[in-house]
Parts: C-alpha cells; structure tokens; sequence
C-alpha cells in the first residue's frame, strides 16, 4: 500500500475501507482525477490481467476500446463534477482478450487524496435493475447484510449459505436493497456500500471473520 495512503487505515471510515478493498473478491481500484491508477486490490490486478508493477500508476484507459474512449473522457469529466458514474463497458485485459463489465465509481477522500472508487465486475449478473425503481426507503438489517456480503464479493450461494437462507431469499433482498438504493448494477451498489460508512462497517466484520 503506498504510504501516502496509509494514514487512514487505523480511523474510522478509511480503516475499514482498506480492509475491506483489500479482502473483497471484487475487482476494486483506486483512480486519481486523471485516471491514473493509485491502487488496486488482487482482484483487480486478475481482472485486468495486469501486474502491480505495470498496473499502479499506469492509466486505466488503456484498458478502454480506442472507439469507446471519446465517450469514456466525456463520461469521465461530468463524473469529476457529479461523483458518481455507471455504466457497462468492453475491458480490455493486459493480454488483449475483451471482457464486457459493469462498472461504477464513486468520488471519495481516502488519505487526504480525492481519488475515485472504482469497481468493475464482470457482465454475467442477473438483468440490472432500472435507476428509475428507486425508493427512498430504509434498508433492513438482512438487506444490509447481505450488500455488504456482496461488497466482499460473496455469490448468491456463498450468501445464503452464510445467512442460512434459500438463494431465493438473498435475490429478493439483492433486489430490494438496489431499488431503495437507486443502483442498477451489483457493481454500483458495490460503491455505494464502499462509500457508506455504516455499510462498511458491516462487510469489515465479516471481512474479519472469514
């Protein structure tokens, strides 16, 4: 872990968030405002079939299609000023093999830096749920269990396994939990667990008991 990003990991927010990027099997990486990759967990580095070596400090848009980048810098600018950005996309490995993804990111503070969370998960999830479902609802305590499941990168079995419940159940709490929350893919509501400090707080205590 770079030092200058160390300085949170033993307060509040940032030291769960490490623990947690660092544990979860979603593939999570830390951009700077040019897009330049500041950290990367193992996933991430698999995912993108990169090295730690090649991968931090290189730019993610190398892993962007030539033809999908003009759209990517526009999408790129109006996310520095929103904080928030979604959408499906061609990865393009290290090795030159194209794998289809949803990713998302969300704009944070993480050792003093504003650098984007950024989560990329393969495109075999079940059909995205539409923004416009969104439901300014509270979360129940099994919803908030099983996002922040989700945010260490458990699979629906893995899940209801975990909690002792049918698949089923889990797909329904997955469904409720992304409309209340406005996320249309798991990799959005990836981020939005990542940046929610109660949320975070959850998936860090089964990061730690796993």
């Amino acid at each position: 872990m770079p030092e200058d990003l160390d300085t949170g990991r033993s307060r509040g927010w940032e030291g769960l968030f490490w623990l947690v990027f660092e544990r979860s099997t979603n593939a999570l990486v830390l951009l700077d405002e040019r897009r330049e990759v500041v950290e990367a967990n193992a996933s991430a580095l698999s995912l993108f079939g990169r090295t730690r070596g090649n991968f931090v400090g290189a730019s993610v848009v190398a892993s962007i299609r030539p033809e999908d980048r003009p759209r990517a810098d526009e999408e790129w600018e109006r996310f520095l000023i929103s904080g928030d950005y979604s959408g499906g996309r061609v990865l393009v490995r290290g090795d030159g093999v194209e794998v289809p993804t949803h990713f998302a990111a969300r704009l944070e503070f993480v050792g003093g830096r504003r650098l984007a969370i950024y989560v990329v998960i393969p495109d075999d999830d079940p059909s995205p749920v539409p923004a416009e479902q969104r439901a300014d609802l509270p979360l129940t305590s099994r919803e908030r269990e099983v996002i922040a499941l989700i945010a260490l990168g458990r699979e629906t079995p893995q899940i209801a396994a975990e909690l002792h419940v049918a698949s089923e159940t889990v797909r329904t709490h997955v469904r409720s939990a992304m409309s209340k929350l406005g996320a249309a893919t798991r990799a959005q509501l990836v981020a939005i667990v990542l940046a929610d400090e109660h949320a975070i707080q959850l998936a860090a205590t089964h990061a730690e008991s796993a």
